[in-house]
C-alpha cells in the first residue's frame, strides 16, 4: 500500500511538472496571439477600418453615380447621332424615290452599308415592302432582325438597342420616317410631308462601349487609390484621436491603483479634453475628500486615544482623593519589581495610615473625614517625583512606591510628608488630632521573594510603628529588625 501510494504521488508529481512545463513552452505564442487579439479588438482597429468601409461606401457611390450619369449621357448622344445618320439617309433616299431611280437606291444603300459604322440599310415603302437592301460583308445580323419583328415592330424613330453576338457587335438599329418636303399654307403654317417610305440603319456601337470602359476603368483607379489613400490617413486619423484617450485611459487606472496625484495631460479643447478636464476635477475633488477623510480619521484616531488614556487614568484612580486604586498600584509594584531586579536598582515601599482618623471621622463628621483623606493625598502628591507612585490603599490606609530609592532617602521623604501634612493638618483642621504612622520595606535590605512580600514586609514596620506609639516612622529590618523614629 506504501509503495502504490508513493508511486501515485510520483506519477502525479511527474503530470503537474509536465503541466507546469507547458506553459513556458507555449508561453511566447500565447502572448502573441493575445497581442494579436488585443489589436484586432482596440478602438483604433475598430476606427481605422471604418474610416476605410467609409471611404470605399463613399467611393463605390460617387463611381456608380458618374458610371450610371456617364452612361446615360454617353447613351443618348450615341442614340441622337444614330437618329441624325438615319434622317440624313431619309433625306437623300426622299429625292431618289421621288424621281422614280431605283438604281441609285439600291446603289445608296450599299455605299452607306459598306462604309462604318453603318451594319446595313434597308429602304421599304410606306406599306413595309423592301425597296433596296444592303449588309456589310462582315454583318450577318439581317436574319436576326427578322426573326424580332415577328416578335416586336420597332418604333420608328427610336433606337433599339442589340448586344454582342458572333454575328455582329453591339449596335442601335432605328426606323426612320422618309417623307417629302413640308409644305406651308398660306397662313404660314407647315404640314408634314408625305410618307414615301422608311429607311432602317443599324450603328456600330463600340465607340459607346470603349468610352464607358474607359471611364469605368478610371472610376476603379481613383477608387483603389482612395483606398490605399485612405489606410495610412485613416490609422493617422484615429491614432490622433486614440493617443489622448489612452493617455486619459492610463491616468485612470494609474489613479484607481492608488495613485491620487495622477492626472490627465491632455490639453486639448474637444470632447477629449473636456472628458480629460472632467477627470482631473473629479481627481482632484477626490483627492482632497481623501486627505479631509484621513485628516479627521487621524484627528479621531488621537481624541480617541486621549479619550481612552482619559478613561483608563479614571478606571485606574479612586474618585475621592484621585490618586491610583489598590488595582492600578498591584500592577506598577509588579512592573518596577521586576524592572529593580533586572537592572539591580532599589525600590522602597511606603506604607502611611492616619493615626485616630476614625475618631475625628466620629466626632467631625464623614465630609470632614473625607477633606482629611483628601488634605493627606494632596500632601503626598505634593512630595513625591514624577516616577514615584501613590495609591489609596483602603480606608485610611496609603501606599507610596519608590523607584530607585534606598532606605535612607525614603525615609527622608517620610519625614517630609509628616511634617507638610502637621502644617497643613493645623491650618485647616486646628481641632482635629490626627496624625500619620509609617512603615518603610527597601528591596536592597529585605531581598524579599516576590512584590507581595516586599508589601508585606512594609505593612508589618507599618504596625509596628503603630505598636510603638503612633506618629512614628518604622524600616522594615532582615530578622524580624525594625528600626523606629
Amino acid at each position: 500500500m506504501v509503495r502504490a501510494s508513493v508511486a501515485a504521488d510520483i506519477r502525479r508529481h511527474g503530470k503537474l511538472m509536465v503541466l507546469a512545463s507547458e506553459p513556458s513552452d507555449v508561453a511566447s505564442p500565447l502572448r502573441g496571439a493575445r497581442r494579436v487579439l488585443d489589436s484586432l479588438s482596440s478602438l483604433q482597429f475598430k476606427a481605422t477600418v471604418l474610416v476605410v468601409v467609409l471611404t470605399l461606401a463613399v467611393t463605390a457611390a460617387v463611381a456608380g453615380y458618374i458610371l450610371r450619369t456617364s452612361g446615360r449621357l454617353a447613351r443618348e448622344q450615341h442614340d441622337a447621332q444614330t437618329v441624325n445618320a438615319a434622317g440624313l439617309l431619309a433625306k437623300v433616299a426622299a429625292a431618289i424615290i421621288t424621281s422614280g431611280r431605283q438604281d441609285e437606291l439600291k446603289a445608296l444603300a450599299v455605299e452607306s452599308a459598306n462604309g462604318q459604322p453603318l451594319l446595313y440599310v434597308i429602304f421599304s415603302n410606306p406599306q413595309g415592302e423592301q425597296l433596296a437592301v444592303a449588309e456589310h460583308r462582315n454583318a450577318h445580323v439581317l436574319q436576326r432582325l427578322k426573326r424580332n419583328e415577328s416578335e416586336r415592330v420597332p418604333v420608328p424613330g427610336t433606337p433599339v438597342f442589340h448586344p454582342e453576338s458572333s454575328a455582329a457587335p453591339v449596335f442601335l438599329d432605328v426606323t426612320y420616317p422618309i417623307t417629302d418636303r413640308e409644305e406651308i399654307d398660306a397662313d404660314g403654317t407647315s404640314r408634314p410631308g408625305k410618307l414615301l417610305g422608311y429607311v432602317r440603319t443599324g450603328m456600330i456601337a463600340n465607340h459607346w462601349h470603349q468610352t464607358m470602359a474607359s471611364r469605368l476603368d478610371l472610376v476603379i483607379g481613383v477608387g483603389i487609390l482612395a483606398t490605399v489613400a485612405a489606410i495610412p490617413l485613416g490609422f493617422l486619423l484615429v491614432r490622433k484621436i486614440v493617443t489622448p484617450l489612452d493617455g486619459l485611459a492610463d491616468a485612470m487606472l494609474r489613479f484607481s491603483q492608488g495613485r491620487l496625484d495622477v492626472r490627465s495631460p491632455v490639453g486639448r479643447r474637444d470632447e477629449i479634453g473636456k472628458l480629460a478636464l472632467a477627470f482631473n476635477r473629479m481627481a482632484d475633488q477626490h483627492q482632497q475628500t481623501h486627505e479631509r477623510i484621513v485628516r479627521l480619521n487621524s484627528e479621531l484616531e488621537e481624541r480617541v486615544a486621549y479619550r481612552t488614556q482619559q478613561l483608563r487614568e479614571l478606571a485606574s484612580r479612586e474618585p475621592l482623593t484621585g490618586l491610583y486604586n489598590r488595582r492600578h498600584f498591584n500592577e506598577m509594584l509588579e512592573r518596577r519589581f521586576a524592572e529593580a531586579l533586572r537592572y539591580g536598582t532599589d525600590l522602597t515601599c511606603i506604607m502611611i495610615d492616619l493615626d485616630e482618623f476614625k475618631a475625628a471621622n466620629d466626632a467631625f463628621g464623614h465630609q470632614v473625614g473625607d477633606e482629611l483623606l483628601v488634605l493627606t493625598a494632596g500632601t503626598i502628591v505634593g512630595q513625591l517625583r514624577s516616577a514615584d507612585v501613590a495609591a489609596r490603599f483602603g480606608g485610611d490606609e496609603f501606599v507610596i512606591l519608590l523607584p530607585q530609592t534606598d532606605a535612607e532617602r525614603a525615609r527622608i521623604l517620610a519625614e517630609r510628608i509628616i511634617e507638610r501634612f502637621s502644617r497643613d493638618l493645623a491650618e485647616r483642621f486646628p481641632q482635629a488630632r490626627v496624625s500619620m504612622s509609617m512603615g518603610l520595606a527597601s528591596l536592597q535590605i529585605l531581598e524579599p521573594k516576590d512584590a507581595d512580600t516586599l508589601i508585606r514586609y512594609a505593612d508589618h514596620a507599618l504596625y509596628d510603628a503603630k505598636a510603638a506609639g503612633k506618629n512614628q516612622i518604622v524600616t522594615a529590618m532582615p530578622a524580624a529588625r525594625a528600626v523606629a523614629t
